[in-house]
Parts: structure tokens; sequence; C-alpha cells
């Protein structure tokens, strides 16, 4: 949506509980703020409800915890922790004590900030369009910064210049549309073959709006695909992110968007290498994936011998309907059938 995700807990064990949720938005780069209610301040450390020290808990993985220490300072300590989990893209924890989460103060309610974050630096979008103009055959990876700046048709401009195969880095199939001949599917973990297939040939790797997390880089299918050589241009909002997983040669620290756009510019009116093999890369990509596809259209069942088994079994006791019941790929090929476009299955 854009917006904050917001959660409440019960102090003690419901606050507990949303430890491992909040470890996932911190990786996601998820803007949740978490309201934690504690104990109230007469009674702290007395033992009361499944007592427990509630900032510890999260301090790894929140960008920010305001903790209210009196009431008059309710509005600034939200405010803060509203703008700061914008800003710096992840969760954020305001703590208060029972005996403040009632009653009625006279305040100024602050007015949201929002960051402007821009594209980044221009020595480094300089460097990474230097290194485009000489690539052989890049590859885009477009991540969940896609997806938060809304940068889709931005990642599509950039990518049909270079003529490059589009790839999702893990989760985020949503990044780019199927239906563009230039996408490929996911990388990673119950990934595309056809993606990775691409990727490991690649000489220059642009990360646009990913953190190359290791579910999306490490092998998958037997397959080692992760280029070893290849120079990596890794965009991204959070400087902390640039060269965290992977090694790169060029790390841009700004909006998904406006790098994409930028480097576009910088691409638009020059003579690239890759220029030359366009269609011959084109007619690669389309390869790959028809192979991928025909792999899957085959794959209407495991191929485990105790599948294999049951399935026999069921085709003797009913030999003419191909058995009683349906494996649960062939239920996800038929669903997909029968889908109009634009649906999700869950």
């Amino acid at each position: 949506s854009g917006r904050h995700g917001v959660v409440i807990g019960q102090n003690g064990p419901g606050i507990s509980n949303c430890v491992t949720a909040i470890g996932a938005a911190y990786w996601a780069h998820s803007p949740v703020v978490i309201i934690t209610p504690e104990t109230g301040t007469m009674t702290m450390g007395l033992g009361g409800f499944q007592e427990c020290k509630q900032l510890p808990m999260f301090q790894e993985f929140t960008k920010y915890q305001g903790h209210v220490t009196h009431p008059a300072r309710m509005a600034e300590y939200t405010g803060r922790c509203f703008d700061r989990a914008m800003s710096e893209m992840g969760p954020t924890q305001l703590n208060i004590p029972r005996d403040y989460f009632y009653g009625e103060i006279t305040c100024e309610i602050p007015k949201p900030a929002r960051l402007d974050r821009g594209a980044g630096g221009e020595q480094s979008l300089n460097e990474a369009a230097e290194l485009l103009a000489k690539a052989k055959f890049p590859v885009i990876i477009s991540g969940g910064g896609v997806v938060m700046a809304d940068a889709i048709e931005e990642c599509k401009a950039l990518a049909e210049r270079l003529g490059a195969p589009v790839v999702n880095s893990y989760l985020h199939n949503d990044s780019f549309p199927a239906s563009h001949p230039l996408w490929c599917g996911p990388l990673g973990y119950q990934g595309s073959k056809a993606a990775m297939k691409l990727i490991s040939q690649a000489d220059v790797v642009v990360a646009l709006g990913s953190r190359l997390g290791p579910f999306g880089t490490l092998p998958q299918h037997g397959m080692d695909y992760w280029p070893k050589n290849a120079k990596i241009i890794q965009i991204d909002a959070d400087n902390k992110m640039l060269g965290l997983v992977k090694k790169i040669s060029v790390g841009i620290c700004g909006d998904a968007k406006a790098a994409a756009v930028a480097l576009t510019a910088r691409l638009a009116n020059r003579a690239l290498d890759c220029d030359a093999t366009q269609g011959e890369r084109a007619a690669k990509i389309a390869a790959e994936k028809a192979a991928w596809e025909k792999e899957l259209d085959e794959w209407t069942h495991e191929r485990d011998p105790f599948s294999l088994d049951m399935i026999e079994e069921n085709a003797k006791e009913k030999p003419f309907s191909g058995g009683e019941y349906l494996h649960p790929r062939q239920v996800l090929r038929e669903l997909e059938k029968a889908m109009p476009e634009d649906v999700m299955v869950s």
C-alpha cells in the first residue's frame, strides 16, 4: 500500500509473540509501527502479568524505539515512530506504560515528514552508465524496491533500452509484468530455471531495489547460477544494504524509480556494446523461457517413488478416469488454465 502497518500487542505474551514477525518486517524493509503497552510505571519490575523487558526484545531489528517517558510527550514519540518507519524503511516501536495508555492531553500533533530520496550520487550513476555501455550481456534483477517506489514502468524502460532479461528477486514476482517478453521469472528458492540460466551468463548485473538476500542468490534446482565474474551495480534506498550480501562494483544509494530514470537517460543517446546483439539475446531469452515452460507443462505430478506408486495404485482402481484423485500439482495447473488474467491464487 505504501502506507504503515500497525500492530498493538498485549503487554508481556502478546508482545513476545510479535518478535519473529517484526524481524521479518525489518529484513523486508516494511514500515511497521509496533505499539507495545508496558507494565504501568508504578508496578514496573514487580513481576506483574508475564512482565518482561520489552525494549531489548526488539532492539536488534527496529529502526527506532520510542519509550514514552511522560504523557505530555505522547504525540512527539508517536510522530517520530511513524516518520522513522517511513524514512528508514523498517519497523519502529512505540513503548507505552499502561497508565499512559489512557487519558487526555493537550498537545500539537506533528505533521508527517516524508523524504524525497532522489536518484543517487552523480558519480555512482555515471560509473554505472559506463559499465552498462560496455556490457555484452546485462541482466536486471527487479526487487521489492521497484514495487515500493512504483517503478515498474521505469524498470521496463531501462530493460528495453538494454534489451536485458529481467529476473525477479525472491518473493517479488510482482516487480515486473510476466506478460513482457523480457520477463524471465524469479531467482532462487523454487524459482525459474530460465531466470537462473540467463543470469548465469551475465557480465553486468543491475540489482534494482534489491538487497540480494540469500534466498534469491543461493543455488537451486542443482544449479549454482550466480555469475562469478559479473560486475554488479546495486541500487538500494538503504545504504546499509549496498554490498552486504554480494561484492559490488558500483553502489547507488537512491530511489529505484529515480535511479532507473537517471540511468536510462544516460544511456538514451549513446551507442552501447550490447546494441549489436539485441536480436540474438531476445531469441535466447525466448528459448530459455519456452524450455522451462515445457518442463513445467510436463510436470503434472512429483516423480519420487512414493508419488509414482500412489498414482499407479490410483489408476488401477479407476482405470478409465485416470484415477480418483488429482495430484496437487495437477490441481494448480487446472486452476491456472481456468483463471482469468490478473488473478493470484494463494
